[in-house]
């Protein structure tokens, strides 16, 4: 059966959320679509406010599912014609618990960059996994103490489970995700952009969310590859941070350095 479609209109909703497109792949009540659209649409504003809005339309898919939480799996969908996650969700649980969810924030953060290929996987996950907090907390769900503790907690634990100290992240990071090590290898690249934000705050004097606005408004549509994508986010910052950083973790042998990046994290807009 062909899903259902429903667009956010310019009539009823702001600007920012007019490009969300729902499609409902199971049943879903009512109230229950009111409740996911809600959810999505204030994620996807959450993401706009920090980059700019995203020059396509974003295609949202929703499966029903019965789990011990509101999300158990998302994933993206990025084609040369389509952008746009799927979302896996059991209805039971409320709006609250949803809003309190990391997975739309972290799905949604997916498409501020084009599609990398599963040998980059760890520098998108880590994009995303970085992204996941700050958007939570720009919009008031976390406070800034709970994303630095997240953070920390987080990463410790993919240090600790980094068995490749031998090795260079960038190159270990394929032995990590055929261990299925995924949380260190999500979380290793996370370290990536907190080194660059730092950077840009000591050196630019801007954050990583800034670059980011910039990136969204000139480069998004355009896609590209790892490589293209670096010196993109170079340019745009007037910088070589991106550039060196990466070369930092493909040559710098054992868990990326991290610990005194935290402090550096964007504040609430």
């Amino acid at each position: 059966m062909k899903a259902a479609v429903f667009l956010l209109c310019l009539g009823h909703l702001p600007a920012a959320l007019a490009d969300l497109r729902f499609h409902w792949e199971d049943h879903f009540s009512r109230e229950d679509k009111s409740k996911l659209m809600s959810w999505v649409s204030e994620v996807h504003a959450g993401v706009e406010a920090l980059v700019g809005e995203l020059p396509f339309d974003v295609q949202i898919y929703f499966h029903r599912t019965r789990a011990g939480e509101p999300v158990p799996w998302a994933n993206t969908e990025r084609r040369s014609y389509r952008q746009g996650v799927h979302f896996h969700v059991d209805p039971r649980f409320s709006l609250k618990d949803l809003r309190e969810d990391w997975t739309a924030a972290h799905e949604l953060s997916h498409l501020v960059f084009p599609y990398l290929g599963r040998s980059h996987s760890w520098f998108a996950e880590g994009f995303a996994s970085f992204m996941q907090y700050q958007v939570m907390h720009d919009m008031g769900i976390i406070s800034r103490q709970e994303m630095l503790q997240r953070y920390g907690q987080k990463l410790d634990r993919a240090r600790r489970s980094y068995s490749h100290q031998d090795r260079p992240f960038a190159e270990a990071a394929p032995r990590l995700r055929a261990e299925r090590k995924y949380p260190t290898m999500y979380w290793g690249g996370a370290a990536y952009f907190l080194q660059v934000n730092q950077a840009l705050q000591r050196q630019n004097k801007t954050h990583m969310v800034d670059v980011l606005r910039q990136y969204v408004a000139c480069c998004r549509r355009g896609g590209g590859d790892l490589e293209q994508l670096i010196r993109d986010l170079d340019r745009v910052a007037r910088t070589t941070v991106f550039s060196r950083h990466l070369e930092r973790f493909r040559t710098e042998a054992g868990f990326p350095r991290y610990q005194d990046t935290l402090a550096a994290a964007p504040r609430k807009r």
